[in-house]
């Protein structure tokens, strides 16, 4: 893979080139898409002052899947970044390099930086971080038709802003670099902020990363994190750039950042479908599903029928509650225990993630051996104000957490059963609502 650019102020261009060894289809699920990505910056940026390492580590987020053996950026990087990266990464290398290029100086004055979305689990990261923290959202230009819709985004955006925070919008189509459109790898929705860290002054970047993600809640098994290969191999990479990961709700989990922004002051601003309007979900996603019924479990209201028929008129719902394991299922079970629904659907999906008869009380806690992906000039703070929010949990709790599996529930044929009974009854439900 070659990386070329072009820039000029306030906006630079990089131009995707493949060689013999890439891989443009490195999965059946998705490709190499567009090759000339852009990015818009304030018209007093220019790219040509991003230090080499920042830029590096910028393309290779975008192109990472896609490259074969090696690659070549834009321009050599340090022999620091350079011996970095072949720490963490053994499938390719770097192909220039500049020996009397020195690494990024991060001055004592720099803050942190956010990779902000307005969702609900980056506005919890937000909320427990510094108050000079600052916040980049990469900003999506719409090509055709599309659901994503950034009223929400837009309208949250502006109110951090309104609220003190150095708010960054940035224009970046990267995520057409891939086909179907999305992040090439899952960390690259903080490019913008990469490319801007000196200009920002930022001397970490922090992103919404939840413990579903991080440790695998919800997921097969658990995952010792930290000692994992996404921790190792991009956080290696982002700390020999010089700007280093910070991941203040990597202990928490999705029902935790939800408490957060229940009753955080800025928890308002925080919005997870986008497909709605500002203040308006469009109650018929998957996402909008789970936060509806996540939502009535922390406000221990129970739904009206009203709701519920809404709720169940699902079809992408119906999509996701088809596999097993649910995806976040941890988050269905933790809340349906807490809801008391006289409602023969509800209490389809209740039996199907064993919310009848698990509670999993320790998921509304935070995990205290996350303090380990804090970054370290932040962590008392950020420590201080989840405390502000959430209890810690015991040791025999993070036992639990450590122990984690679903492989019986995933081979159950019980499983299977409800599954099947749940989906059927959702068909007819839908079907009857047409």
């Amino acid at each position: 893979m070659k990386v070329g650019m072009i820039s000029e102020p306030g906006k630079l261009v990089l131009y995707l080139e493949l060689e013999e060894d890439d891989r443009p289809a490195p999965t059946d699920k998705y490709q190499i898409g567009k090759r000339i990505i852009t990015t818009i910056f304030p018209e007093d940026f220019d790219p040509e002052d991003i230090h080499p390492d920042l830029l590096g580590l910028s393309c290779i987020l975008i192109c990472e899947p896609f490259i074969g053996t090696r690659i070549t950026l834009p321009k050599p990087v340090s022999k620091h970044f350079y011996e970095g990266h072949k720490k963490v990464t053994s499938r390719y290398t770097i192909a220039n390099v500049d020996e009397k290029l020195k690494p990024r100086k991060i001055d004592s004055d720099y803050v942190p930086g956010l990779a902000f979305s307005g969702g609900v689990d980056s506005t919890a990261a937000l909320s427990v971080m510094p108050h000079n923290t600052v916040p980049v959202f990469l900003d999506r230009p719409l090509n055709g038709r599309s659901m994503y819709n950034k009223d929400a985004a837009y309208n949250s955006c502006n109110e951090v802003s309104r609220l003190g925070y150095n708010m960054n919008i940035i224009q970046c189509d990267l995520e057409y670099a891939r086909k179907p459109v999305g992040f090439p790898v899952d960390v690259a929705n903080s490019v913008p902020a990469i490319l801007m860290a000196d200009y920002l002054r930022l001397d970490s970047i922090a992103f919404g990363t939840i413990m579903e993600s991080s440790y695998g809640l919800g997921h097969k098994n658990y995952r010792d994190y930290p000692n994992g290969n996404h921790y190792t191999h991009l956080g290696g990479m982002f700390e020999s750039a010089g700007i280093p990961f910070n991941l203040p709700v990597a202990g928490i989990s999705e029902i935790g950042t939800s408490i957060i922004v229940e009753k955080s002051p800025i928890g308002f601003i925080a919005q997870s479908c986008m497909r709605g309007i500002w203040k308006s979900p469009c109650q018929n996603c998957w996402k909008c599903f789970r936060k509806l019924i996540l939502d009535a479990a922390i406000e221990d209201e129970n739904m009206d029928n009203d709701t519920i028929t809404r709720l169940f008129n699902n079809k992408e719902a119906m999509r996701f509650v088809s596999g097993i394991p649910i995806k976040h299922e941890n988050v269905l079970t933790w809340a349906t225990n807490k809801l008391k629904i006289d409602n023969e659907l509800f209490s389809l999906l209740k039996k199907r993630v064993r919310g009848d008869t698990h509670s999993f009380p320790w998921m509304n806690k935070w995990f205290p051996d996350s303090e380990i992906v804090l970054h370290e000039k932040y962590g008392d703070e950020i420590k201080h104000n989840i405390a502000r929010y959430l209890e810690t949990m015991t040791e025999e709790e993070c036992e639990y957490l450590r122990e984690w599996s679903m492989e019986d529930m995933i081979n159950s044929e019980q499983t299977a059963l409800d599954r099947d009974n749940l989906v059927s009854n959702m068909k007819d439900h839908i079907k009857s609502h047409q």
